[in-house]
């Protein structure tokens, strides 16, 4: 769940580094209606897949996000 790793994200030390998968995808949900910062690996099709293609980092939670974890927690 997305809001799960904000949560955990604004108590973290940033910039953070995220390998798995999962958390890659939670990130882009995540960046993608402005409740974090992050840069995100390219994604690569193969074998029918969609796959990151290297790490993400996280380097903030936004004021939004901060709000919205706060309000979700």
């Amino acid at each position: 769940m997305p809001m799960k790793l904000l949560r955990q994200l604004c108590c973290a030390r940033l910039p953070m580094q995220l390998h798995d998968q999962f958390d890659i995808q939670k990130c882009d949900v995540l960046r993608a209606v402005a409740l974090i910062e992050a840069d995100l690996p390219p994604v690569l099709h193969e074998h029918g897949r969609s796959v990151y293609a290297g790490q993400a980092t996280v380097m903030r939670v936004t004021a939004k996000g901060l709000n919205t974890a706060r309000q979700r927690g």
